[in-house]
């Protein structure tokens, strides 16, 4: 019985390229492969004939000796192949193996890769607003989660400033596959203040006096956060002046570090004056000019 052209049964050209080869190759192994046909003389004969112009191709030697000469370069033993069938079944050379296996076991890393993992639930970020007071002495506030009716009292550490978070352990977003939840961060708003404005750990605070208060001296009512002090002014105190108070302002939330208090003078021109005020005003003027 003649043999078929090895070009005729892997559907190629003579031109066709080695990698072309090997795909024509792989798609008639996978369809006549005696695993996927069991039982069938000629799927079994079909994948005999594949194999066989597959290892003539593929090899450029034989390749070249087949386009010379044909089949009849191959008889009488004086080329061999890499796999044959025995008479126990098929024997599969390194190159089949390799091929399948490489296939196979790439398919097995891909659904490996996309199994699903347990993740962790995703965080949920919460702010609230708080006073002036309520950061530098801390607190207890309510906050409610997304989509719950129950209330949660989270515990708002003292010196606790604007944009900082408190975190709150396991009270995020539900996990998958049994894992943990995520995490609630609340973060704080601080509100604006009458008196006072907060930066860092400092507190800052306008120091209103009078322009003879300012002139010659004396002393000043300043407000702390705590209530109120006679703050001494010197001579000649000018519109801006800054005036530090270590220590009276506010203790960092992450440190024993215990901020400043600051004020800066500021004088206010009177826009109503007794005739006696602006007598004495005038003749100061005068004497001035």
């Amino acid at each position: 019985m003649s043999k078929r052209d090895c070009y005729e049964v892997l559907g190629v050209s003579k031109s066709t390229s080695e990698k072309e080869i090997k795909k024509a190759y792989k798609k008639l192994a996978m369809k006549y492969h005696p695993d996927r046909n069991p039982d069938n003389p000629v799927a079994q004969e079909k994948f005999r004939e594949v194999k066989a112009a597959y290892e003539i191709l593929n090899d450029p030697e034989k390749r070249q000796q087949y386009d010379d000469f044909g089949h009849s370069a191959f008889e009488n033993g004086q080329a061999q192949g890499r796999g044959s069938f025995g008479q126990g079944g098929f024997s599969q050379g390194g190159d089949f193996n390799d091929m399948f296996g490489d296939m196979f076991g790439q398919r097995q890393q891909r659904q490996e890769r996309y199994q699903p993992q347990p993740q962790k639930g995703s965080d949920i970020i919460l702010q609230i607003d708080m006073t002036l007071e309520e950061s530098v002495e801390g607190c207890v506030k309510e906050v409610r989660l997304p989509n719950t009716t129950e209330p949660l009292l989270v515990t708002m550490p003292a010196g606790i400033n604007d944009k900082q978070r408190v975190r709150v352990t396991g009270k995020g977003n539900p996990g998958t596959l049994g894992a943990g939840r995520g995490d609630l961060f609340v973060e704080v708003v601080l509100l604006a203040h009458d008196f006072f404005t907060r930066k860092g750990d400092d507190l800052y605070c306008d120091l209103i006096t009078s322009f003879p208060v300012a002139a010659v001296g004396g002393t000043a009512k300043a407000s702390t956060f705590s209530g109120h002090i006679n703050l001494k002014i010197p001579a000649g105190t000018q519109m801006g002046r800054k005036f530090r108070i270590k220590g009276r302002g506010v203790k960092s939330m992450n440190s024993d570090h215990i901020g400043d208090l600051i004020y800066t003078v500021v004088i206010p021109t009177p826009t109503e004056l007794t005739e006696h005020q602006h007598k004495l005003l005038s003749e100061l003027a005068e004497t001035m000019t």
